[in-house]
């Protein structure tokens, strides 16, 4: 009587070492990006003087038409605060960046400078393309 052989089961390394392989690219490219939010169409005004933003920092985008992003959520004004002092409980930033619309209104920005003061961030920073050419 025939009996069939029983063939042992193999696993192929190939399809695995392919989806690491993927990841690890998809991870070199994203990581140290700072992401914009989607929504958001921002335009970075130009400065000689300005320099990359280093560390941990509470990032703030304001659109041009005056639109408060925190953590990539759009955020009321009259709630700013509380989202504010929330974000910095969970990160204990010591400092903040203002991506800032070119556009944007000065009364916002200012009204956004003063909250992160009351809450204890004395070091803010604004964010800017740098123009060329050495001083």
């Amino acid at each position: 009587m025939y009996r069939p052989r029983r063939r042992q089961p193999r696993i192929s390394m190939a399809p695995l070492i392919d989806i690491v392989f993927q990841l690890l690219v998809f991870a070199i490219f994203s990581a140290g990006t700072i992401a914009q939010p989607a929504e958001v169409a921002i335009q970075l005004p130009g400065a000689y003087s300005g320099t990359d933003p280093r560390g941990a920092s509470l990032v703030l985008f304001v659109s041009q038409n005056g639109l408060v992003y925190l953590d990539n959520k759009p955020v009321a004004m009259d709630l700013f605060r509380q989202e504010l002092r929330q974000a910095l409980e969970d990160g204990g930033f010591s400092e903040a960046f203002i991506f800032a619309d070119a556009k944007a209104e000065f009364a916002v920005i200012m009204g956004l400078m003063d909250e992160i003061r009351l809450l204890g961030i004395e070091n803010i920073g604004f964010a800017v393309h740098r123009l060329g050419g050495e001083l």
